[in-house]
């Protein structure tokens, strides 16, 4: 097993709200994936050129998405749900449990709810980063 690496038990997805800013944590986070990211080839193959020549555009932070616990009755959650219907840019911390921080900016873009026997009642949250991620 390695030394350095970062267990995700203890990571925290916050959200921000108010002015000055501050941030809370969203409950019942069980899962994340992203942010994905990825910045398009731009070709700048000439007629002087012998090969292909190649360079990156401009990066795109992707998308972060999560699933939670949903609690119908949840200031968070109520707040995640409101964004996507209003299409509200909103402030995020992802929080490693190493202290790590990234924060940034984004729109709710999905939140779809399921359940099953056995299960509780879940939700997947979908986010667009905008801009860039700011690590701390």
């Amino acid at each position: 097993m390695s030394d350095s690496a970062i267990k995700a038990q203890g990571t925290l997805l916050k959200l921000g709200a108010g002015s000055p800013l501050s941030y809370t944590t969203i409950p019942e986070v069980n899962s994340f994936t992203g942010p994905t990211g990825s910045a398009p080839i731009i070709d700048v193959t000439d007629l002087g050129s012998t090969a292909k020549e190649k360079m990156t555009g401009l990066h795109d932070n992707g998308q972060l998405s999560f699933e939670i616990n949903f609690i119908p009755d949840n200031a968070q959650h109520v707040a995640l749900r409101a964004a996507k219907e209003a299409s509200t840019m909103c402030s995020f911390q992802l929080i490693f449990s190493d202290g790590t921080t990234w924060a940034f900016s984004g729109l709710v873009t999905g939140f779809s709810v399921s359940g099953s026997v056995d299960g509780v009642i879940k939700a997947s949250v979908s986010l667009d980063i905008s801009g860039d991620i700011s690590e701390s």
